[in-house]
């Protein structure tokens, strides 16, 4: 798995593209690492996965805060957080989105990033 970030200054956005495979401990890495950053900045976040492809499993999406960012820092999991995906990877994302709801973690799933700019931007 690679990324890329940038920083979207005027909206307080880090946009990151990811591509390759979404494997459990390199994306727990990578989600901290820019997680910390954005806590940081005081800025929201877009992960850009319409070029990876997820390999963690369901049950890995229903613990993720728990296992890989509440033991650093709980106010990670209220940094506002769009997932831009594909087709096949709707279901799972959508199950995250719920998952995460739920446990009132600010994650929302969407098919287009022009759509999830629109949901960060007045955040």
């Amino acid at each position: 798995m690679e990324y890329t970030y940038e920083l979207i200054d005027n909206y307080k956005i880090i946009k990151v593209k990811v591509l390759g495979e979404l494997k459990p401990k390199e994306t727990a890495l990578m989600g901290k690492n820019i997680r910390l950053k954005a806590k940081e900045l005081n800025y929201k976040i877009l992960f850009d996965l319409t070029e990876a492809e997820n390999k963690v499993s369901i049950s890995e999406a229903y613990f993720w805060f728990a296992d890989h960012y509440d033991k650093i820092d709980i106010q990670l999991r209220y940094i506002p957080t769009a997932h831009v995906t594909h087709e096949k990877d709707k279901s799972f994302f959508s199950f995250f989105e719920t998952t995460c709801y739920n446990k009132n973690i600010r994650v929302r799933m969407f098919m287009e990033s022009k759509e999830a700019l629109e949901w960060l931007r007045p955040l």
